[in-house]
């Protein structure tokens, strides 16, 4: 019976990832581009999540310091916490990235706070959620990215947020620092 179950839910998230991979290889790659570019250009990148998100916003933010896979200069990204928004009001900039982590509908208020401040300062957003997740997707304009994950299993959306978060990590350095990965 475990045995099944097991099974079961290894294959859900295999599912998952094909499904992933199909509809999202593009916008990771709109994602890469544009997060090397305002990296290259000076801006700041700042980084949340709501729930169980926060920890891989935080793992994302912290890789992006200390480098992800080689030794290099950090990048300035800020892992944001539970004064997000006060934290952006008072640090962010016209043309500098917030990047949100959502697993599903967010009620987190302090989420759609930072986020509504983000907006106000002109700030390009970039949102890695799971489906229907309205409220986040809603705050979104035509300049930001959207990688809406095929799922609405909340841990089915945290596994694909960490390999999307490892990608992009990559590919960032890999592009900035093209070199040191020969």
């Amino acid at each position: 019976m475990n045995e099944e179950r097991i099974k079961a839910l290894f294959t859900e998230s295999i599912q998952t990832q094909i499904s992933a991979i199909e509809s999202l290889s593009e916008h990771i790659e709109d994602c890469v581009d544009l997060l090397v570019n305002s990296l290259l250009a000076g801006q700041r990148l700042f980084v949340c999540g709501s729930g169980a998100s926060h920890m891989l916003a935080e793992h994302f933010a912290r890789v992006m310091n200390i480098g992800y896979k080689i030794e290099r200069p950090a990048f300035p990204v800020v892992a944001l916490n539970h004064y997000a928004q006060a934290q952006v009001a008072s640090l962010a900039q016209a043309g500098d990235l917030l990047l949100v982590f959502a697993t599903r509908e967010s009620d987190d208020s302090a989420l759609i706070e930072t986020m509504e401040t983000a907006l106000s300062r002109n700030m390009i957003m970039i949102a890695i959620t799971g489906q229907q997740n309205d409220m986040v997707s809603g705050l979104l304009g035509a300049s930001d990215l959207e990688l809406q994950i095929p799922s609405l299993n909340e841990s089915r959306v945290l596994e694909q947020q960490l390999l999307i978060s490892q990608c992009i990590s990559e590919f960032v350095e890999n592009t900035i620092f093209p070199q040191e990965h020969d």
